[in-house]
């Protein structure tokens, strides 16, 4: 994995806000989250949508992370434009999805939002991202959600999580290869 360039980090920041919110709107009430649920967000870029997982679901606990420090910088500050001081509840970091350093079952929520790909060298290989699903099952907890959109091994991510005892609760595939998935951890 290697830090994004500068033309990489326009493209992902570039409307994130509207694609995070027409993401959220298209899974709409599909996430069977407890109330004040602990959350984490792989690759935030600029943090579009972890604002909008901030004002929907008010989690007890928001991990806002990303590979890339200075997209970790960006999303602390468009997270204060749009909240202002931020809450203690958010919590901000550098992170390689590969080795999720948190406990088993630390979150009811795993939000992956066209991340996945970017742990390979190439986006069409499938060697890294079996392993960050595993990582991704092992700190949900039972019952928890996987949230995950990408365009790259769509079929092979889908197929994985089935292995994992994923239970699939919403579908949705799009132009270009895009795919949308909510996926439950097993009980």
């Amino acid at each position: 994995m290697a830090e994004m360039s500068r033309v990489g980090r326009w493209l992902v920041n570039a409307g994130n806000a509207r694609r995070s919110r027409r993401l959220l709107d298209s899974i709409g009430n599909r996430l069977p989250l407890p109330s004040s649920p602990r959350l984490l967000e792989l690759g935030a870029g600029r943090g579009g949508l972890s604002a909008l997982l901030q004002q929907r679901y008010r989690p007890g606990h928001l991990v806002v992370t990303d590979y890339d420090p200075r997209q970790v910088e960006a999303a602390r500050a468009y997270l204060s434009g749009e909240l202002g001081p931020l809450p203690p509840t958010i919590e901000l970091r550098p992170l390689d999805a590969r080795v999720i350093p948190f406990g088993d079952g630390s979150f009811d929520g795993v939000f992956a939002i066209n991340m996945l790909h970017h742990v390979e060298a190439e986006h069409s290989e499938y060697r890294e991202r079996p392993g960050v699903l595993r990582q991704i099952r092992r700190v949900l907890s039972p019952g928890g959600c996987l949230v995950f959109r990408d365009f790259s091994r769509t079929r092979d991510v889908r197929q994985t999580l089935r292995e994992l005892g994923f239970i699939p609760l919403f579908e949705k595939p799009g132009w270009r290869g895009r795919y949308l998935g909510v996926f439950q951890s097993p009980s």
